[in-house]
């Protein structure tokens, strides 16, 4: 670049200049992956342009000047560019700076590696450095024994499933739902520079005003919700005997996150739960929104500054009672613990955030990140040996494509060798009502089916769901129990006829009684959920009743072949597989509009929702990157926090 091109700027300072801006461009990537897809919507980004950014990045990558300017910088690109309004922007650019700016100067790869994981359809969604690794799996795998039919006269034990409390502090009743922000019915940063004209919540000008049980739209859960639903069960189950919580305490407001407030919340939660459900013993798991940022969680082999024990420490104070005292260095250490609950039963806590997409500590290096996967599998060899049965509760499942695939293979693997071993896994975050096979050929659906994971439904409404929760029914404590799951029953409310008459306390009705009943299964074992799938290929009615219950009664119009086939494919999966799903029919059985193999329902495309789609299609040209330079620095005086220095472009 000539220096005429920024004027008096010498080629020292162009260069700087643009090295500052690909770095904040690539952050900038980084925080949209953190966001629903349809909030970057703006953002025109493509393969090629990140691939230009990140040649041009190694060759300049040195200067420490980014560690100190990197979040003004961003700030002014998300100005620029209409990214997310100003005071949203800013929070995230701020929250990720850090992070973003050590990882980037970790990296040494190809640039289409990179773009990959960055942009969907760009290059594979890959490790950086390596695309897999591998587990070494327990040799010795016991000889599998056929399970004995469950015996329905012998006594059971009762766990409730909590799972997305996402409680929202700021909720406030009245204010806009329809705000255009990723977190609304909340009071906004700056109502000069939000969206939605309306935002000032002046009464005459709300579109939908937030209600007093909460909203379904981009909103969270109000506390008083979660206390209404803790009271509401512990006044109609007595005989709950634990209680396990599968993540994600947090708003979704993560441009507002700080560890204190998050601290506050693990200490917050715990004690909420441990004083309504007469201190219950409940088993919570990290979700990816208890990173700060959102997402992060880092291995011990990063900087200190990064290192988890403020989130870590806190949960381990807060679950005291509920978590060993032998099991606490573990939880500082890794956000993991095992209880041995009762005779012939553990409890596993996994802390599933070590293989999270976007988990960015991840792109320096994925591979069983601080040990965990082999933790994980040691207690459950340790329990095979001890002839114990083992319920797993962590947060996001293998095949919601937001967990990498080497963590999701890797799981797989472990679930299928101690499949005798397991006999519940308890997920969430998802917010709807799922589960996700496993095969003994991971990649064949037609192989026997060895397990399944069930996420259970949210409380918060976030975006398209009525609150709920679940309790299972299970073998209960006698000898040679096995602790499978025998049946379970869902609860919900309906937040509209809830709102309707605010002054009263919600109903919180039955979803249905028995989930065998309701979905015609003979038993809960993983055989029958893998022919529930068969059914509903043919079956119309027995397909809309999982619909409906995915989200909890709240109509969600039609929906189509391809709609229906990518709820059947989301089912099979586990991991990242996509010909699994091969031998669902691409033509509805009736006869129909042909889809694409690629076809995806609203679940699916839910789970690519922090991929960023690129929309421009060729190289951009020096000029056209300097121009965007000189709008940037022409509009926007960056500034860094120290009083004495000057992020100068």
């Amino acid at each position: 670049f000539t220096s005429s091109a920024f004027g008096p700027l010498t080629f020292c300072k162009q260069a700087k200049m643009l090295h500052r801006l690909l770095v904040a461009g690539l952050l900038l990537m980084g925080c949209a992956l953190a966001a629903p897809a349809a909030k970057v919507s703006n953002l025109e980004t493509s393969c090629s342009t990140c691939e230009f950014a990140v040649r041009v990045l190694h060759n300049m990558w040195g200067s420490d000047t980014m560690d100190a300017c990197a979040a003004e910088f961003i700030d002014a690109i998300c100005e620029e560019l209409q990214i997310y309004d100003h005071f949203v922007c800013t929070g995230i650019a701020s929250a990720f700076a850090d992070e973003a700016v050590w990882v980037i100067g970790e990296i040494l790869i190809e640039p289409e590696e990179l773009c990959g994981l960055l942009i969907d359809g760009c290059g594979n969604f890959v490790n950086p450095l390596t695309q897999s690794w591998n587990l070494s799996i327990a040799p010795n795998k016991p000889a599998r024994v056929a399970p004995k039919p469950i015996d329905k006269t012998k006594p059971t034990i009762k766990v409730l499933h909590l799972s997305d409390l996402h409680v929202d502090r700021k909720y406030a009743v009245g204010m806009e739902a329809k705000c255009g922000e990723p977190q609304c019915c909340r009071p906004l940063g700056d109502p000069d520079e939000v969206k939605n004209p309306n935002i000032n919540n002046a009464a005459d000008r709300i579109e939908k005003p937030a209600g007093k049980w909460g909203t379904v739209a981009d909103c969270d859960t109000p506390y008083w919700l979660l206390t209404n639903m803790l009271d509401h069960i512990a006044a109609t189950h007595k005989d709950i005997d634990y209680v396990v919580v599968s993540g994600d305490l947090e708003s979704h407001a993560d441009w507002d996150y700080t560890r204190e407030r998050h601290q506050e919340m693990v200490k917050n939660s715990s004690d909420t739960i441990r004083s309504r459900l007469s201190n219950i013993p409940t088993f919570f798991a990290v979700g990816n929104h208890e990173g700060v940022p959102i997402d992060s969680f880092a291995p011990h082999f990063t900087p200190e500054r990064f290192h988890m024990d403020w989130l870590y420490g806190t949960m381990a104070d807060a679950w005291k009672g509920w978590v060993p005292e032998d099991q606490m260095d573990t939880v500082w250490y890794s956000g993991c613990f095992m209880r041995k609950l009762w005779p012939g039963l553990r409890v596993v806590s996994l802390n599933n955030g070590y293989g999270d997409h976007i988990n960015f500590f991840l792109y320096v290096n994925q591979t069983d990140p601080d040990g965990t996967l082999s933790w994980f599998q040691n207690q459950l060899l340790d329990a095979e040996k001890a002839g114990d049965k083992v319920h797993v509760v962590a947060h996001i499942p293998g095949g919601s494509g937001e967990a990498l695939e080497g963590w999701a293979i890797n799981y797989y693997k472990v679930v299928n060798r101690f499949e005798d071993t397991i006999t519940a896994q308890f997920f969430g975050h998802t917010h709807s009502e799922e589960f996700n096979m496993f095969y003994e050929d991971p990649d064949d659906a037609s192989s026997r089916p060895t397990g399944v994971t069930w996420s259970a439904p949210s409380l918060t409404t976030y975006s398209e769901y009525f609150p709920a929760y679940r309790i299972y029914e299970i073998e209960g404590k006698y000898e040679g129990s096995q602790y499978r799951v025998v049946d379970w029953a869902e609860y919900y409310v309906n937040i509209t006829e809830a709102n309707a008459t605010p002054a009263k306390d919600p109903e919180w009705k039955t979803l249905y009684a028995s989930v065998l009943d309701e979905y015609e299964m003979a038993d809960a074992s993983p055989a029958e959920w893998d022919k529930f799938i068969t059914k509903m290929i043919t079956d119309d009615k027995l397909f809309g009743r999982y619909r409906k219950n995915f989200y909890r009664q709240l109509d969600m119009g039609d929906c189509d072949w391809s709609c229906r086939r990518g709820f059947l494919c989301s089912a099979r999966k586990n991991h990242h597989f996509t010909p699994i799903c091969d031998d669902i029919p691409l033509d509805p059985p009736s006869g129909g509009r042909r889809v694409s193999a690629l076809t995806s329902s609203s679940i699916e495309r839910k789970a690519k929702r922090r991929r960023v789609t690129p929309t421009v299609e060729r190289m951009p040209t020096k000029e056209e990157v300097i121009e965007r330079a000189r709008n940037i620095v022409s509009k926007h005086q960056l500034k860094t926090n120290r009083a004495d220095a000057t992020c100068n472009v």
